[in-house]
């Protein structure tokens, strides 16, 4: 998720009264007429949240939202049949 579409999530959200529980939350956005915040806030687990904080913590990300990648790179990297991934600090250094 783009900082962008949380501040969607935001904007809709902006007068909800907390504790609320994802039926809350997602009734609360259904009228406020945008989709993709309403999609995101449709995908959270099902809790009872404190907080805006709470909520941006919990709405799925999407993995490449943030990376830069073109949609060429993207489609390379899911084509890809490497599932093996490394923390880079767990990677052996280059012997170049």
């Amino acid at each position: 998720m783009s900082s962008t579409d949380f501040q969607a999530v935001q904007r809709v959200l902006v007068d909800l009264d907390f504790p609320a529980s994802k039926e809350q939350i997602v009734r609360h956005a259904e009228g406020r007429g945008d989709a993709g915040a309403l999609k995101l806030l449709r995908a959270l687990p099902l809790a009872t949240y404190q907080n805006m904080s709470e909520i941006r913590s919990s709405v799925p990300l999407d993995p490449t939202v943030d990376d830069g990648l073109s949609p060429a790179d993207q489609a390379a990297r899911a084509r890809s049949g490497h599932t093996h991934r490394i923390a880079e600090h767990l990677r052996e250094p280059n012997a170049e």
